[in-house]
């Protein structure tokens, strides 16, 4: 029970350290990683199947939720409602108008 817990947690610091560092192509390739290192070392741990399949789920769905709380925390502090609510445009704005008056 001890080495799934270790697989959760590393899976979820994997999810985190992606979410900070790259885009969310890069689940692509670190999903596959992630599942095939837990099926390495569930079987070496002598894991069941249904056991094995368990724990492999939840150390991807740990690292997916990690990613997404991960970039969540990175721009979140970007958004504002602030300037939805108001109607003002905030100091950096998207649309390159000029403004109308003279």
């Amino acid at each position: 029970m001890t080495i799934a817990f270790v697989l959760i947690v590393a899976s979820t610091l994997v999810g985190i350290a992606t979410g900070y560092v790259f885009r969310i192509w890069a689940l692509v390739l670190i999903s596959p990683l992630v599942a095939i290192s837990s099926a390495i070392v569930l079987r070496a741990h002598e894991f069941g199947m249904m056991a094995g399949v368990t724990v492999i789920a939840i150390c991807l769905v740990a690292c997916q939720l990690a990613y997404l709380a991960a970039t969540y925390l990175l721009h979140a502090r970007n958004v504002s409602s602030h300037d939805e609510v108001d109607g003002k445009p905030g100091e950096i704005s998207e649309q390159k108008i000029r403004s109308q008056h003279k």
